[in-house]
């Protein structure tokens, strides 16, 4: 006899294990006496039961009042289910599997379930592009004025809430460059409601160097936006390949959008690689900050080196992951001419930054002069 378990964070310490459904039928639901009580609120008294007909597993919803929910969909009367199916009680997420895969209460993955229901929810967040631009000031250390805004993204999707769920679910179906397309466009699109619509950083993956025919975006982009301040920023992982990026260098040209490299110094990237291509702005990885106002001296002096070899060259210096009043001393010390993090601002909704523009002291967004002829200033 086919026997099939509940997989995910059943239990209280929200560690994921999996819990045998027997005997049925099988009800889920708030009170103590269901046969899987989840003391969740968002959960029904009664929620939903399970059953089984000659060793296949059902489900009905017992008329909850947030609903369950299969692959993503409501169910609104009995549907079967099949192993690695992912069934959701309101809002909480379990998986389906066969008995001879694991064992009753054996403990699982921390992420076992919500990888499931990730690539579950993915289809529908590509369809229904159910995708929250977040904006992050990017700030002069030398006014404190806001000189523009790095485009995140977040997800209401449970299970997709965060940039790194979104790209790990992306990367089971190799979709990671169609979801950096969509949070760019999504990313500007936003980004026209601002009282006054401000220069955006915009990301890329890796992924999508690997074919330049694939560049189409670049000019939706401007048609998107023909007069607003952009620039794009390749991951430190794409800056190895010379070649791919001087040519990605040469649309953006074309099409007055300026080049930033993102996370220096969290890989193999190399002056000799950043003097071949001259982004217009180099953003130092985190990693490089945090904690460099109670670093050596001889590690200061190090990163001071590289800040000056760098605007040598004619490149802007930015540091990311500023999230103390320190570290933004000692980088305006150094010679960081940008800065962005959580001491500086917190990634949020347009709302919160939408009057960003209405001080009077706030200068004019300009780029290197170095990158004149790639954007207008």
């Amino acid at each position: 006899m086919q026997q099939w378990l509940l997989v995910g964070k059943i239990s209280a310490s929200g560690e994921s294990s999996s819990k045998l459904i027997d005997p049925v039928p099988f009800r889920v639901g708030r009170r103590p006496e269901a046969s899987l009580t989840l003391p969740r609120a968002t959960v029904s008294g009664l929620h939903a039961e399970l059953f089984t007909v000659d060793d296949r597993l059902f489900v009905r919803d017992l008329g909850s009042t947030n609903g369950t929910f299969i692959n993503g969909e409501r169910l609104f009367d009995v549907a079967e289910l099949k192993e690695d199916d992912v069934v959701q009680f309101a809002d909480l997420a379990l998986r389906i599997m066969a008995s001879t895969t694991c064992s009753d209460s054996h403990t699982m993955p921390e992420d076992f379930c919500d990888h499931a229901l990730a690539r579950v929810q993915f289809d529908k967040l590509i369809r229904e592009e159910i995708v929250t631009p977040y904006f992050q000031p990017i700030i002069d250390l030398q006014t404190g004025a806001t000189k523009a805004f790095e485009v995140l993204a977040r997800s209401r999707l449970i299970g997709l809430e965060t940039p790194g769920r979104m790209f790990a679910a992306a990367a089971d179906l190799q979709m990671e460059a169609r979801l950096s397309d969509l949070m760019r466009r999504k990313g500007i699109e936003v980004s026209q409601q601002f009282f006054e619509i401000p220069p955006v950083y915009l990301n890329t993956h890796p992924a999508e160097f690997e074919n330049d025919a694939a560049w189409d975006w670049i000019r939706q982009l401007r048609e998107m936006a023909p007069n607003q301040k952009i620039v794009i920023e390749v991951h430190e992982a794409a800056v190895t390949d010379t070649i791919g990026v001087a040519r990605f260098r040469a649309t953006l040209r074309d099409y007055e959008i300026g080049l930033a490299f993102d996370d220096f110094g969290a890989g193999q990237a190399r002056l000799a690689e950043l003097a071949a291509v001259r982004p217009d702005c180099l953003k130092f990885d985190r990693s490089m900050i945090t904690g460099l106002d109670q670093a050596d001296t001889s590690r200061q002096r190090f990163v001071r080196c590289l800040i000056d070899a760098i605007r040598d060259m004619g490149v802007t210096p930015l540091a990311e992951g500023v999230e103390t009043l320190g570290e933004q001393q000692i980088c305006t010390e150094l010679g960081f001419q940008m800065a962005q993090g959580y001491h500086l601002g917190m990634p949020k909704p347009i709302d919160t930054y939408r009057d960003w523009s209405s001080s009077p002291t706030l200068p004019e967004f300009v780029l290197p002069m170095s990158c004149g002829d790639a954007v207008s200033s």
